[in-house]
């Protein structure tokens, strides 16, 4: 055996792929898919390599990784995370993570992290490696630097641009300059997949925070129960599975920024918290009575109707206009569809490059096509179908409509629609977004991430969902 494995994941269908391909590759493993019983395990067990992911309901990959730094130093730890979360990973490198990899990836990218890990030279510092004895501590730093800056630009290339000719779109980029240059919050209102991640990052880049972190928060994908810890971090003891201290998102993104992306979806108790952090900057952890500063710029999502949020007493009122000083809305896809051509071309030119297939272009047909559809998924749902394009063109240089509009890979949205259409006058919006999980839930065989990205609402929505469905029976 090449050495031994410990893999942590919550989501089944990934932790058997990653099982049976590095078993396959002559590694032992021990899967596990609950953080507390891979704590357990470890208490009495060595292992060479933890691969865990970094957003669990019981622990967090963050926690995972303090764990083994105590318990086992000389073991390697590989964070598994989401595209949006890499600065994140960043951050767990400084921590002493070896390495990270950002879903979704392939078997190959997999075993090629774990095997590069096996494989390091011990000259080569890196967390989880054993310092040569001619290493001395001055040049272990410079390397883990060189490496966090590396990965930081990979960050800035890897990121979306905010792309638009419409006259919306050019007067938000114009006054984007004049945001960019303050520490005032900023509230970005928008239907789920306009582009209010990719034009809040614009912020960041464009201020004199853009060297500091820019750390990310979705706070709808958040259990409720570690909502706070994760905002504001928690003393060891503070409630069940806090094993050590652990900072937070605000400790994260000190001088820089911080995004809490869909910010309506966090409990009004916590809400009360962060309005203390805007207006005294500072703020307490988990169990701890010491006042920590905050020197955060605080930039916010949503796509909900705040005004009504506000009414039904979900969203606290002070806590809007605290936040909103700059309000920017971003129009919906179907409002600005002239810029369907520049968008589609970007993620041609970008997926193009990304999978190295060469130079393509978009065929009038496929234009048409493109310009005709009601894009309810907005540019989050055109930077997918042109992904799809430009993979299934393989080595054409022309996508078409078929590449697009696989049989295949049938868009699951419209077959929803279909279905929920001819029987609307029976059915209640309750029971239309039932039938719309139910029927993805098939279609991704219960594997309620992937049922979540493609709806595009959280997985704790969909979990909520059918679990007043339960209570109803």
């Amino acid at each position: 055996m090449k050495g031994r494995i410990l893999l942590l994941d919550d989501d089944k269908l990934l932790l058997g792929f990653m099982d049976e391909h590095l078993s396959n590759h002559d590694f032992e493993t021990i899967a596990f898919d609950n953080p507390v019983k891979a704590t357990d395990y470890l208490k009495d067990n060595e292992v060479d390599l933890v691969v865990t992911d970094v957003k669990m309901n019981e622990m967090t990959g963050d926690e995972i990784l303090a764990f083994v730094k105590k318990h086992h130093p000389d073991t390697g730890v590989i964070m598994i995370t989401g595209f949006g979360n890499i600065q994140h990973s960043v951050n767990a490198l400084r921590k002493g993570a070896f390495d990270y990899i950002t879903k979704p990836f392939k078997a190959k990218e997999i075993i090629f992290r774990v095997e590069r890990y096996f494989t390091a030279d011990p000259d080569e510092i890196g967390p989880g490696k054993p310092a040569s004895p001619k290493s001395t501590p001055r040049k272990e730093e410079l390397k883990k630097s060189e490496h966090v800056k590396r990965l930081n630009d990979d960050v800035i290339e890897g990121e979306m641009k905010f792309v638009g000719n419409d006259p919306n779109i050019k007067k938000l980029m114009r006054v984007l300059p004049k945001i960019a240059r303050n520490d005032a919050p900023v509230m970005i209102q928008g239907e789920s997949g306009t582009g209010k991640e990719v034009f809040a990052h614009q912020i960041h880049i464009n201020s004199n925070r853009a060297k500091a972190p820019y750390i990310k928060i979705n706070c709808a994908n958040l259990p409720s129960e570690l909502v706070e810890s994760t905002l504001f971090g928690h003393k060891k003891g503070s409630f069940t599975g806090a094993i050590s201290d652990q900072k937070g998102a605000f400790d994260e993104a000190n001088s820089g920024t911080l995004l809490l992306d869909e910010i309506t979806e966090i409990e009004i108790n916590v809400q009360a918290k962060l309005l203390r952090v805007l207006q005294e900057k500072e703020f307490y952890r988990v169990g701890s009575q010491k006042p920590i500063k905050a020197d955060v710029r605080i930039l916010a999502t949503s796509n909900r109707n705040i005004g009504q949020s506000i009414v039904e007493g979900s969203f606290r009122e002070d806590l809007y206009y605290r936040l909103n000083v700059f309000p920017i809305s971003i129009p919906p896809l179907r409002y600005r569809k002239g810029d369907i051509p520049l968008l589609a071309r970007y993620f041609v030119e970008r997926y193009s490059k990304q999978y190295d297939l060469g130079e393509k272009k978009i065929g009038d047909e496929l234009m048409d096509y493109l310009m005709r559809q009601e894009w309810r998924g907005n540019v989050r749902e055109l930077d997918n179908k042109i992904q799809r394009g430009v993979i299934l063109s393989g080595e054409d240089t022309e996508i078409t409509i078929e590449h697009i509009d696989n049989q295949l890979f049938s868009n699951v949205d419209d077959e929803l629609s279909r279905e929920v259409l001819s029987d609307m006058p029976l059915m209640s919006i309750e029971d239309m977004e039932l039938h719309m999980i139910k029927k993805t839930l098939e279609h991704t065989q219960g594997n309620q991430k992937e049922a979540s990205k493609l709806l595009g609402i959280s997985d704790r929505t969909i979990r909520n969902k059918l679990k007043n469905l339960e209570e109803g029976d």
